[in-house]
């Protein structure tokens, strides 16, 4: 079961993948400012948003393992 990430790990990912915060953000529809607010550490990112986000970009670890 995935958890909410770490401000840090949301952060290095985002920067991984070559993202501005805003870019980030509009990949999972959400405002620049609430990316702002996860990688401040002042709210924790819904494990939702962030299983979408691996999704989206090939990450998530079920899917990795069916090789899709």
């Amino acid at each position: 079961m995935l958890k909410s990430p770490t401000p840090q790990q949301l952060k290095d990912a985002r920067k991984v993948l070559g993202y501005t915060q805003k870019e980030a953000a509009a990949h999972v529809h959400v405002t620049e400012r609430a990316w702002q607010m996860w990688e401040a550490g002042d709210r924790k990112m819904p494990v939702g948003i962030w299983e979408l986000c691996l999704i989206k970009v090939g990450l998530h670890p079920l899917y990795k393992q069916i090789g899709k």
